[in-house]
């Protein structure tokens, strides 16, 4: 009852971090519009903020690593204001796609630290959290420093439910296959591609990091650290991106920005833009090239849905001021907007991080200290219960660290008996009660040392062995499979402390018949 008690204050605490916004004099102009926490009267940056997206100009959601005052999480915007609505799945380099109205996903940190890793900016970026009607209902991870791990990613983009996409640095120099590292989701499961564990000869290995992904009329368009610097994916095989042909003397890299009608891809090597409203490119030159921000793997920007025109965010540095440009279709740009106003006497806020432009004449623009910035009047209130709720839980995945006793982690295969002792009896009725005497009997095992199994066991005929050990449905460790002789026999396997593993499989198959 006692945890019932705790669990709820906390919740009760939380949920009361309501956010009322600043009141500002030119609601038409870019201004302040940092959170006010309740009960404290002056305004609240949230941390670092990863990304920021809307489905609606009233309905939006951030993605921060928190700082001292603010817990880690996503917040959510209803055209009144931002809440926090989940204390889970939180990042300051994260990416957010929305999938639908009440549907989105979040490239995030680990849920809990990875055993054995000491350099925690490794666990940045690396998992993925699918949220749905007001709770996260699957999260993706794979644990650090193995084959599976899952590369940093940078970006992430859907188009609809059924199809989304996250990229970022390249795989490691070790997996079967090499290039940008990307997860696909078909509404029913996650691929990578490429393939972490198989061989894919028919894959090209396509250079560099991907640092950005748009989808545009249907197609998925992503843009690289390395030539080609441009590339959309093979609609009829979609684990192949291709070049996108771009006009003469055009030249990467891009920051891409894209809504229904119009696809930008600005140089961050020359003073052009290419901007597409479909059939193709068009070379629009500007007046100066685009001030690369320096701790961001991609600059932020974001177009104003059906107009002519983005909106660039950028700073010198982090800590120093925001600035925001738009850029016309006509290559014109205004003069840079520096945030915060000194009209509002706010001091210095950090750089852009990440800006969002949800409708006509409101966009959204968050530093890299937190603080967020609006162009644009209130709205009507967004009042859909599914996005006024208060997430605290996120699922088990592959990462997640499991309890196991001290000892022989306990058998789940059925044909080994775990124990809780070092040296044990033999195993009754192993592997199960059968009309004939089982071919393996005698049955027993031991650690040696912090980290060696030894099965040992006698055989009553000829048969073929293998012992895997495994991480839920994992195999973390395995002999190989092998033709033994009748009589008595050990096996040794060598487990990893940092993985150990919650089943034993030992595979016993009588020589001659199929296995």
């Amino acid at each position: 009852m006692k945890r019932m008690v705790g669990a709820t204050a906390l919740a009760l605490l939380l949920g009361a971090i309501v956010f009322a916004p600043v009141a500002r004099a030119a609601e038409t102009e870019w201004h302040s519009e940092a959170p006010v926490a309740a009960g404290i009267g002056i305004p609240a940056p949230l941390g670092e903020v990863g990304d920021i997206a809307f489905w609606a100009p009233n309905r939006g959601v951030l993605i921060t690593a928190g700082n001292g005052g603010m817990p880690p999480g996503v917040y959510a915007y209803d055209g009144t204001g931002w809440h926090l609505y989940s204390t889970v799945c939180g990042g300051n380099r994260g990416s957010i796609a929305w999938a639908g109205p009440d549907e989105f996903w979040t490239v995030s940190d680990y849920a809990t630290h990875q055993a054995g890793n000491e350099n925690p900016s490794l666990e940045a970026a690396r998992t993925l959290c699918h949220f749905k009607a007001g709770e996260v209902v699957a999260s993706y991870a794979e644990p650090i420093r193995t084959a599976t791990t899952y590369s940093r990613m940078e970006a992430a983009a859907c188009n609809g439910p059924a199809d989304c996409w996250f990229a970022g640095e390249p795989v490691e120099a070790a997996a079967p296959n090499q290039g940008p590292f990307h997860l696909h989701w078909n509404g029913g499961g996650l691929t990578a591609v490429p393939s972490l564990t198989e061989a894919q000869p028919q894959i090209v290995d396509s250079p560099g990091a991907i640092s950005d992904l748009a989808f545009f009329q249907g197609t998925l368009y992503e843009t690289a650290t390395e030539a080609p610097f441009l590339r959309e994916v093979n609609l009829l095989r979609p684990e192949v991106f291709s070049a996108v042909p771009l006009p003469e003397g055009t030249t990467g890299p891009f920051t891409l920005a894209a809504d229904g009608g119009q696809l930008w891809a600005i140089s961050e090597s020359e003073p052009v833009a290419l901007r597409s409203i479909g059939g193709g490119f068009e070379r629009i030159p500007l007046e100066s090239p685009l001030r690369r921000t320096p701790w961001l793997s991609a600059v932020p920007m974001a177009t104003e849905p059906n107009g002519a025109a983005v909106w660039v965010g950028g700073g010198r540095e982090r800590e120093a001021e925001a600035m925001v440009t738009r850029i016309s279709a006509s290559g014109a740009e205004s003069a840079p907007i520096v945030l915060p106003r000194p009209e509002e006497e706010l001091g210095l806020k950090g750089g852009a991080n990440a800006i969002a432009c949800p409708g006509a004449g409101q966009c959204w623009l968050a530093t890299s200290k937190g603080w967020l910035f609006h162009l644009g009047g209130p709205l009507p209130q967004d009042t859909d219960p599914a996005m006024h709720v208060l997430i605290t839980q996120r699922p088990a995945d592959n990462s997640t660290p499991t309890f196991v006793p001290g000892g022989v982690p306990e058998d789940n295969s059925g044909e080994v008996e775990a124990g809780k002792s070092r040296e044990e009896p033999p195993l009754e009725s192993f592997p199960h009660p059968r009309k004939h005497r089982a071919i393996v009997f005698k049955v027993r095992r031991k650690v040696i040392g912090d980290s060696i199994l030894q099965l040992s066991f006698v055989l009553r005929a000829k048969a073929h062995v293998r012992l895997l050990a495994k991480v839920h449905k994992k195999v973390v460790a395995k002999t190989p499979r092998l033709t033994l002789t009748k009589g008595p026999h050990r096996l040794r396997l060598t487990l990893d402390p940092e993985h150990w593993p919650t089943g034993l499989d030992f595979q016993v198959h009588p020589a001659g018949k199929s296995s």
